[in-house]
């Protein structure tokens, strides 16, 4: 059994290092001998049995019961063992033959649109959403613009229409949505989160004219033959307007799309969620939710390189306030590739509308300077950096500016990231492994494009995105995310995509880079916790780390591996507490 020996060594923060004294003792003879007396006078808030736990500790993978006491694991062994942490307060939970697991940590996601996805019209395609052609969409709008939460931002909005899926194969235009309404303005995000298509009235809001140029960066699409704007938008051109346009009107709203969006995070597990690119006005909305009401799950951000303030403030810190703190800084070198604006060395096969063949995507920051200059800027204040590039264009970009702050500054222990890294090659796996990035990979792509790979870059190249077992193998540290809003943040299905890797179409999609069911489990708990600095608190069910769990309807590593996206979070636990239970 594993038991705690001294609590005084943890901070409230959660950060520091869990004590080097954990003892591997036979209680039962000890206890004859009172040996073990000094170890009962720690009662257990609560003691949970009766079911699988699966604690992700490679020395102890499996236990019958744990202790849980002021938010934190004291002792994990047999439950006859563990009795000796039972008192008259102690709350006895039966799992009920369920299985437990620490509580996920998504390597990748935007919690602070969370409530974006939650509150917003759904306009997925199955089989998280009905959206399966343009009408579909339109009257997906329409419903939401009969409801109440309009008026919450002015706004009519939806999320997650997908071009490649809809049976017109195309993105809704403005003509589409002045079918919604003429008189409000209407926004349908991309489930890539790099478009947006508005309706007539929106574009009149936004201030695009046919006299608007293209922003660097960004794309207005335009009606054919013409410069005026078709309503369609992307990158840089889309995202400042779903950050400016889509905000709460009063502290009334914005408190109850925070809650929505939480609410959803913990119904699929999250006990530490990630803003993987907070401008600073969505840091303020953070951190004036963190003083008010305090999060009851950790929420981890990391800042747009356009405004680095709030890496200079109080919150910048390797301990959560109120469940908020800021990571590091966070820079973006490229767009979607499923949107086909994922920088490449190659063209796509098949360029998007308005380009020519031969098209590559292109840069979110076309100055190789520019980009050194940030990289450098994140080296010289000793700032975690997480850095989005789907295309190898925008690795290499990101590479050879990392070579050289690498050069300038030294080894040190930064874990900088790369996130999604669909069209990564073998040789920048290396140059990951050289230069000690982690790569945060995206294998649900598998699923929801895999199919749509293999027509825009062809099928050898699509059978390694996403290539998450040649990163193993070359040992760099591996986690797997959600990206959501991109899709609805299930980290279920996310093991079931990493393992599988099984397109819509029923294809596996690279076999040869699929991962255990355990591995997969790893990259959303304990490889997740490492990739945030936080190994030593989270990540496994052991001794010293916060009780941060999930209960699930099945148990992920014996379950039948094509199953795995069947598996529902019956219960999230969060340093003790039960913070969302299924009715």
């Amino acid at each position: 059994m594993h038991i705690a020996k001294n609590r005084r060594n943890f901070s409230e923060s959660g950060m520091a290092h869990k004590p080097k004294l954990v003892l591997v003792v036979f209680c039962m003879a000890a206890l004859m001998m009172n040996a073990c007396s000094h170890e009962s006078e720690e009662v257990a808030d609560a003691i949970y049995s009766g079911g699988t736990i699966i604690t992700i500790d490679d020395d102890n993978p499996a236990v019958e019961a744990i202790a849980v006491r002021n938010g934190w694991i004291i002792a994990a062994g047999d439950l006859e063992e563990i009795e000796q942490f039972s008192g008259a307060g102690t709350s006895r939970v039966d799992l009920e033959g369920q299985t437990m697991a620490p509580g996920f940590i998504d390597g990748h996601a935007h919690v602070a649109q969370f409530g974006l996805q939650a509150v917003g019209a759904n306009l997925l395609s199955p089989p998280d959403g009905q959206v399966e052609n343009i009408d579909d969409l339109v009257a997906e709008l329409k419903n939401f613009a009969d409801g109440p939460d309009v008026a919450r931002t002015g706004w009519i909005f939806g999320t997650g229409y997908d071009d490649s899926i809809l049976i017109e194969g195309r993105h809704p235009t403005r003509d589409d949505l002045d079918r919604v309404s003429t008189e409000v303005p209407v926004l349908a995000s991309h489930i890539s989160g790099h478009f947006s298509a508005v309706n007539s009235k929106a574009l009149e809001v936004i201030g695009y004219t046919s006299e608007t140029p293209d922003p660097e960066g960004g794309v207005i699409r335009r009606r054919p033959g013409s410069n005026e704007p078709n309503g369609v938008l992307e990158e840089l051109a889309s995202i400042p307007v779903l950050m400016a346009q889509l905000v709460p009107k009063t502290p009334e709203d914005a408190k109850y799309f925070m809650d929505r969006g939480l609410e959803m995070a913990k119904s699929y597990g999250y006990t530490t969620a990630q803003e993987g690119r907070a401008f600073a006005a969505t840091h303020d909305m953070l951190a004036a939710y963190a003083n008010e009401f305090g999060f009851d799950i950790d929420i981890v951000s990391y800042i747009d390189y356009s405004d680095t303030s709030p890496l200079q403030s109080d919150w910048y810190t390797p301990g959560y306030q109120n469940g908020y703190r800021v990571g590091g800084i966070k820079m973006t070198l490229d767009g979607s590739p499923q949107g086909r604006t994922a920088w490449r060395t190659e063209p796509y096969l098949i360029p998007p509308d308005g380009q020519q063949e031969g098209y590559l995507g292109y840069p979110a920051i076309p100055d190789d300077e520019v980009v050194a200059g940030i990289v450098d800027s994140a080296y010289a204040n000793q700032w975690q950096l997480l850095v989005h590039a789907n295309g190898d264009a925008a690795i290499d970009q990101f590479i050879e500016a990392t070579r050289g702050a690498h050069e300038k500054y030294g080894e040190a222990d930064r874990r900088n990231t790369l996130i999604h890294g669909q069209y990564i090659r073998m040789d920048q796996l290396d140059d990951l492994a050289e230069l000690d990035i982690t790569a945060s990979l995206f294998p649900m792509h598998t699923f929801y494009w895999g199919d749509w790979h293999g027509e825009i870059i062809g099928q050898e190249l699509a059978q390694r995105i996403s290539p998450t077992r040649s990163a193993l193998d070359r040992g760099l540290r591996v986690t797997s995310h959600s990206d959501a809003p991109v899709a609805l943040p299930n980290l279920m299905r996310v093991v079931w995509a990493t393992v599988n890797r099984t397109s819509r179409s029923n294809r596996v999609i690279g076999a040869q880079e699929r991962l255990t069911p355990l591995e997969a489990m790893k990259a959303i708990t304990i490889w997740s916790a490492e990739q945030h600095f936080e190994e030593d608190s989270k990540g496994t069910i052991e001794v010293g780390k916060r009780a941060d769990l999930v209960i699930l309807s099945d148990n992920p590593l014996t379950i039948e591996p094509e199953r795995l996206n069947q598996i529902i979070v019956l219960e999230t636990i969060k340093d003790g507490a039960t913070v969302w239970k299924r009715d």
